[in-house]
């Protein structure tokens, strides 16, 4: 995969975090389709890192790595609001941990499980009364689904919702006009 086509796969699925709007994502990658993911992946760092977006492999294996990226203060600002503290906590968290100790634990039990901790919409931003009822729905039972099943206040998602495509439709659409990804990507 070249460049552009990396830079064309972030903005698809990524625009709303590296636009500025949404925290974090987390982003799947076959590895074998890449000459080197480490190197694609590491020549990146330097603009994610330069505009505030952290990046964190949660859990990798021989052909796919999942990675997260994340735009520290804000996550940091959501995982101690009360509401995602008394989540975090009731699924076993030390929720007055910092944040890095909070995403080493969430890594852990990925890589244990093997499966996507419910808990993981905190980290990606999703409104906490939505992780919740996911999780107390077993995922059944939605008022809306869209980048996240809703349990909450549909109106204020399915608003959400439309600026998150329209600002990946409009990042996409810069990219092919020729707009270098890294001008694209707001700091935090």
């Amino acid at each position: 995969m070249s460049r552009s086509s990396f830079e064309a796969l972030l903005g698809f699925h990524g625009a709303p975090t590296f636009a500025g709007e949404k925290p974090a994502v987390l982003l799947s990658f076959r590895k074998s389709q890449f000459e080197d993911f480490d190197a694609m992946l590491a020549s990146f760092l330097p603009c994610f890192h330069c505009k505030g977006i952290s990046v964190l492999r949660l859990v990798e294996g021989e052909e796919y790595v999942l990675v997260l990226f994340y735009r520290v203060r804000r996550i940091a600002r959501l995982v101690k609001r009360a509401d995602a503290k008394a989540l975090l906590r009731a699924c076993g968290y030390d929720a007055d941990a910092p944040l890095a100790e909070l995403l080493a634990e969430l890594q852990r039990r990925m890589e244990l499980r093997k499966t996507f901790p419910h808990e993981i919409g905190v980290f990606l931003g999703y409104p906490v009364e939505d992780v919740r009822g996911f999780m107390e729905h077993h995922g059944k039972d939605f008022a809306l689904s869209g980048y996240w099943k809703v349990y909450g206040n549909p109106d204020v998602a399915r608003a959400l919702f439309a600026r998150y495509t329209a600002c990946s439709e409009e990042f996409c659409k810069k990219l092919d006009d020729g707009v270098k990804f890294e001008d694209l990507v707001v700091a935090s």
